[in-house]
């Protein structure tokens, strides 16, 4: 009797440690370009938009949240097609870890498209509206089949400056056509139950306040405006987490 006693206090350790390991939390991966990955920040660990988005959501819906940060400086929507083999290598690994530990659905905030938009430069720029599409389409139906319960945050890429002109070429052509990306977020939301268009303010906030909250940058074409600042990143935070507390709400 008294081993048939220590066995059943032994598994029911084991199943008390396994439920710990596996529990409730919101869960966020973050898809997207230097913007997402907090470049130009002095400790982008701590500053980068999804840090802070996290911790924004965390609170919002008092949960705990597990999340990962995939955004890539220079990175366009070709070079998160699974084929390519480069940055969904990084989403499939942040699948990976957040199912190791978590049973909750993930939510995949995405904004790219900013370097999409180039005239020149970036992988595959420029890339035409229907392209856009479909390589968000693409990486999100691999996604589907990775997470068969995953949702999806289409977050508006933000305002730069017509004179951005770096490493790549963007200019007013480049920054009309990231503006016609908006209306292929919203029909891909609109056709999609598990899409959802997210952030639809920042970039008229952006635009408005770039002075204050984007860096300063020395491009080829005069003082350009890219990246949000520490401050900017916050900002940013806020428009992201809102729309994924949003997201959250509706798709429950």
């Amino acid at each position: 009797m008294k081993k048939i006693i220590c066995l059943l206090l032994l598994l029911s350790v084991v199943c008390v440690g396994s439920a710990r390991s596996r529990k409730a939390t919101c869960n966020l991966v973050f898809i997207g370009n230097s913007i997402t990955e907090g470049v130009l920040h002095a400790d982008k660990s701590k500053t980068a938009p999804p840090v802070l988005t996290a911790s924004m959501v965390g609170k919002m819906l008092s949960r705990d949240i597990i999340f990962r940060n995939c955004g890539r400086s220079g990175a366009t929507t070709v070079d998160f097609l699974p084929s390519e083999q480069r940055d969904f290598v990084r989403v499939e690994k942040a699948i990976k870890d957040i199912q190791e530990i978590s049973y909750e659905p993930i939510i995949f905030s995405i904004m790219l498209g900013t370097n999409d938009s180039a005239n020149f430069g970036p992988n595959g720029s420029p890339v035409s509206n229907e392209d856009y599409e479909r390589n968000l389409m693409t990486m999100i139906e691999r996604i589907r089949e990775l997470c068969p319960h995953a949702i999806f945050v289409l977050q508006r890429p933000i305002w730069y400056s017509p004179n951005t002109h770096n490493g790549a070429q963007y200019l007013v052509a480049g920054q009309k056509r990231m503006v016609g990306y908006t209306d292929v977020l919203i029909d891909m939301a609109r056709k999609n139950p598990d899409i959802y268009f997210g952030d639809n303010e920042a970039f008229d906030y952006f635009r408005a306040k770039h002075h204050k909250f984007m860096f300063a940058e020395d491009g080829k074409a005069g003082i350009f405006y890219l990246h949000p600042n520490e401050a900017g990143a916050k900002k940013l935070a806020r428009f992201w987490a809102e729309a994924i507390v949003r997201t959250v709400k509706a798709a429950q």
